[in-house]
C-alpha cells in the first residue's frame, strides 16, 4: 500500500490504499475497501507491506531508476538497481 494526497485518494475511491483487498478478493465492493484493508493488516501483519513514499516521488524514483527485482524468499521480491 501506498499514500496517496488525500484529494487524489477520493477522486480515485481509494484504490490506491485500499488496492490491496481487491489482489486479495476482487468481489469486495469498493465501499467496503476501507474496512476490509483494516482487517487484511490485523489479519496479516507480517504481510500486509506499507511504503510510506507518496506516489509521486515513488513514480519519479521509478521513472529516473532502472529497477529490477530479486526473490527474497517466501514469495517475496526486493527492488534492486541496475
Amino acid at each position: 500500500a501506498r499514500p496517496s494526497p488525500p484529494l487524489v485518494d477520493w477522486l480515485h475511491h481509494r484504490i490506491g490504499t485500499t488496492h490491496v483487498a481487491h489482489h486479495i478478493d476482487c468481489t469486495i465492493p469498493q465501499y467496503h475497501a476501507r474496512e476490509a484493508t483494516e482487517a487484511i493488516k490485523r489479519a496479516f501483519p507480517h504481510c500486509y507491506l506499507y511504503e510510506p513514499t507518496p506516489i509521486h516521488r515513488a513514480l519519479w524514483r521509478v521513472a529516473c531508476n532502472c529497477v529490477a527485482t530479486r526473490p527474497i524468499g517466501n514469495g517475496r521480491y526486493a527492488f534492486i538497481p541496475m
